[in-house]
């Protein structure tokens, strides 16, 4: 059953917690019978939560995950910006494309922030990807540096805020927990 009303959710923020919360939404969904994308930009091939994938155990709903395999420049100086801002616009296309055709109930764009704040996605391409989103279709988008426009374009904005990490005490991240 697909909703009345697609909302536009942002989290974003220098704390833990953004992938995580999207997933729970996700699973959520799910649960509820929705069909859920999640598409992620920047994350490794070694992401954790792309292990369950498929149709909800209960509540008949489906949660598919694709990752566009791109590398961040605070990882690898060695990035093509040029097919990097290539690749995510095909993306961002093929998305547009599929909710038209109905497919998705919700979508989540894993870390779509980043892309936006480091102009790999330019802010009016982004705006007319948010005109064309079906009114029943929910977005989520997450990442550091959220822009302020997308911010208020938004329904939901949710900043992560640390106040204790384990980094500050030199534990490195662990899989299984933030990865």
């Amino acid at each position: 059953m697909p909703l009345k009303q697609g909302l536009i959710h942002v989290y974003t923020g220098e704390g833990k917690g953004k992938t995580t919360a999207s997933m729970g939404l996700a699973f959520r969904a799910a649960g509820r019978g929705l069909r859920v994308l999640v598409m992620q930009f920047f994350k490794p091939e070694a992401a954790g939560e792309c292990a369950w994938e498929g149709p909800a155990p209960q509540g008949g709903g489906s949660i598919h995950f694709r990752r566009v395999q791109l590398r961040h420049t605070f990882f690898s100086h060695r990035v093509d910006k040029p097919a990097q801002i290539r690749e995510i616009a095909a993306m961002l296309e093929q998305i547009q494309g599929e909710w038209r055709q109905g497919l998705w109930d919700l979508v989540v764009l894993d870390e779509i922030n980043i892309a936006l704040h480091d102009q790999d996605v330019a802010w009016p391409d982004f705006a007319r990807f948010l005109d064309s989103k079906p009114p029943q279709v929910e977005l989520v988008c997450t990442g550091r540096g959220a822009p302020q426009a997308l911010q208020e374009r938004a329904d939901y904005v949710t900043e992560m805020t640390p106040h204790k990490h384990p980094f500050d005490r030199k534990i490195t991240a662990r899989k299984g927990i933030e990865y």
